[in-house]
């Protein structure tokens, strides 16, 4: 009988952020620090795939990774250590709750314009760089400026009238001036702001 372990049913979807959380709970169970082959055994995964998720939470900024010398001879051990002890963080799960909320609210395409404009008065007045932080991609064309990425797709193909409205507040409040949205979540977006 193989002993090897067999994790493929663990990797449909490798990167998954409950799996990445599973291998942080197991690091937190082993006091905050461990090794790779250490979290393997504990979860019953193979050391390359503790790894590649160890690495993702490096990538998070919820790790730190260290060598470790051996007094004899042979390669450092790399030892992965929380950074704190906060727990996983449900920042999609709280968008969706909040998008949902103002859906149900009296006026929810206003009151997200207004929210937006909020948000975009206290931002630099470069529309491209604010953009670009929040993850949208953005390229200044001839008719506007293209978004070749969103970063809030999933809530803004299923609640486009509040997420988009969000948007177009934001860009609103960064310029001082009207702007529309010619907006087709997952498509093509593009923004046009008023002379």
């Amino acid at each position: 009988m193989n002993t090897r372990h067999d994790d493929t049913a663990n990797l449909v979807d490798p990167g998954s952020q409950k799996r990445i959380d599973e291998v942080a709970n197991a690091l937190r169970r082993r006091g905050g620090s461990a090794t790779s082959t250490e979290i393997a055994a504990d979860l019953g995964i193979h050391p390359s795939t503790a790894r590649f998720h160890l690495d993702r939470l490096v990538e998070q900024g919820r790790v730190e990774m260290t060598r470790q010398h051996r007094a004899t001879r042979g390669r450092p051990r790399t030892i992965f250590t929380l950074v704190s002890d906060e727990g996983p963080r449900a920042y999609r799960l709280l968008s969706a709750m909040l998008v949902e909320a103002l859906t149900a609210s009296d006026h929810p395409t206003a009151t997200a314009m207004r929210i937006g404009q909020r948000w975009g008065q206290h931002q630099p007045g470069d529309l491209v760089a604010v953009l670009d932080d929040m993850g949208f991609s953005p390229v200044r064309q001839e008719d506007g400026i293209m978004l070749h990425h969103c970063p809030f797709l999933d809530l803004a193909r299923d609640q486009p009238q509040v997420v988009c409205s969000l948007h177009r507040g934001v860009i609103e409040g960064v310029t001082g001036q009207a702007a529309t949205i010619d907006a087709k979540p997952g498509v093509r977006c593009v923004v046009h702001v008023s002379p």
